[in-house]
């Protein structure tokens, strides 16, 4: 069985090699040839039919940083909805750090008969962005996962625990192509740091029927 890694440390970010390789060295044929704005189109922003998913309106207005995050939950999610990760774990090239990229997805690119996938509906809040430092933010949704399951589980059963705060630590650095980008460097899943702050609030809200 294959399981994807996931980075839920809770101390603060140690130091990384922020450098992202230009998209000709990301493996797979279709990643190699795409530009940044290419594999950020690739993403389905809003599921796909095993995995709908839905974003709550939020007065918190929309930021690059914000929608650098949107990219990797949507990643992350589809990922795990997917049999055959091949064509998918090179886009996260373009979405994430290289020391992310290279410890958490990197071992799982030529995977092509993941097992006990994940799929169902999903809503999605935006909770806060803060900034955590030069050129690093921290962005948390909550995510109403109850009808989100694996396939071995009961898809008529609301999942317990279904109001799912999650946070990911983004960092501006200069890419391969000579750009900055907000890129993913760290995802809290889930974060308990952000609980006393907005944990009641996502329970509240995190009770959708598909």
């Amino acid at each position: 069985m294959v399981g994807l890694v996931t980075v839920g440390c809770t101390g603060p970010a140690e130091p990384t090699d922020m450098g992202v390789p230009s998209p000709s060295s990301a493996p797979g044929a279709a990643a190699s040839s795409m530009t940044f704005e290419e594999a950020a189109r690739t993403l389905p922003m809003d599921g796909t039919a095993d995995l709908p998913i839905s974003w709550d309106s939020s007065e918190i207005p929309d930021t690059e940083q914000l929608l650098a995050a949107r990219r990797s939950l949507v990643f992350g999610y589809w990922l795990r909805s997917s049999l055959d990760w091949s064509p998918i774990v090179p886009l996260g090239r373009f979405l994430h750090t290289e020391k992310h990229y290279r410890e958490t997805l990197a071992p799982f690119a030529d995977v092509t008969d993941a097992e006990n996938r994940s799929t169902g509906p999903l809503w999605v809040k935006v909770m806060g962005v803060e900034e955590t430092g030069t050129d690093q933010v921290r962005v948390t949704f909550c995510t109403d996962i109850g009808w989100w399951h694996r396939s071995a589980e009961n898809k008529q059963q609301v999942r317990k625990n279904r109001a799912n705060l999650e946070s990911y630590v983004l960092k501006n650095v200069r890419t391969g192509d000579g750009e900055p980008r907000w890129l993913a460097d760290q995802r809290f899943n889930p974060d308990g740091d952000r609980e006393a702050k907005y944990g009641a609030q996502c329970t509240k809200w995190a009770q959708h029927q598909p």
